[in-house]
């Protein structure tokens, strides 16, 4: 199995949310405790009574500010740890396969990493995305759609990019044009049963290893699980010094 933990680049994101918000809030404490001072010292700064109303009002635009600037980066940070331990659930699921299975986690790519990528003996390679969604994941009319709504970014056009992106660097890696299986998973919803959307299958966290070890197989499959270590060894590269573009 690999050496690269699931959720990790989510985990390190949220920890990035949570130190921008307390550098907010410090810089706004800061900031009003400066102009606190310079009020408490009027006579000494030559402030007029105009002035030390407009400094009052500063402060209460300050504080308010740094307030609501933390919480909606508070609010971020909290989304990143529930997709990161959604990242973690399906992370254990896969490291349970057996050894006619490779599984990297968290790959590096243009577009944003990759959650999982799973190499199969037999059925040749899957990407997975997994979401941390709750409620109730439906198809209408070819559209993904979350609680009835529209998701906040497109998952099946994020799901595509990434995986024709696979597609071209085992490609290049390994000289054989990969047939890859791009699934999205949701950990937490309830996915009504549908057709894939644009060949992308959606799924619960349940039916995972169903999907994965069902009998399917694919011409390319041997030529890549016989290269797979050297597919893992350049995927898990930083995407900088892989990319030829």
């Amino acid at each position: 199995m690999d050496d690269r933990r699931a959720g990790r680049s989510t985990r390190d994101l949220a920890a990035k949310r949570r130190k921008a918000s307390i550098q907010i809030l410090s810089l706004g404490l800061v900031v009003s405790l400066f102009l606190l001072v310079l009020i408490l010292k009027k006579e000494a700064v030559g402030l007029t009574a105009g002035g030390v109303t407009l400094l009052t009002v500063a402060i209460v635009i300050i504080a308010r500010y740094a307030q609501a600037e933390s919480k909606k980066i508070d609010k971020m940070e909290r989304r990143a740890v529930r997709g990161a331990k959604a990242e973690e659930r399906v992370g254990s699921i896969l490291d349970d396969l057996g050894e006619d299975f490779l599984v990297l986690h968290d790959v590096p790519c243009p577009y944003g990493n990759i959650d999982h990528v799973v190499i199969s003996k037999q059925s040749g390679v899957y990407l997975i995305e997994t979401k941390a969604h709750g409620g109730r994941v439906s198809t209408v009319k070819g559209q993904l759609l979350v609680n009835g709504r529209d998701p906040e970014k497109n998952f099946i056009t994020q799901t595509l990019r990434n995986t024709y992106w696979l597609r071209d660097e085992i490609q290049r890696i390994a000289g054989t044009r990969a047939w890859i299986i791009p699934v999205i998973v949701f950990t937490n919803a309830f996915v009504e049963p549908g057709p894939p959307i644009k060949n992308v299958l959606v799924i619960n966290r349940k039916y995972l290893l169903t999907v994965l070890q069902r009998p399917i197989t694919k011409a390319q499959a041997p030529a890549i699980w016989d290269r797979r270590n050297l597919i893992q060894a350049s995927l898990h590269e930083p995407y900088e010094a892989t990319a030829r573009r």
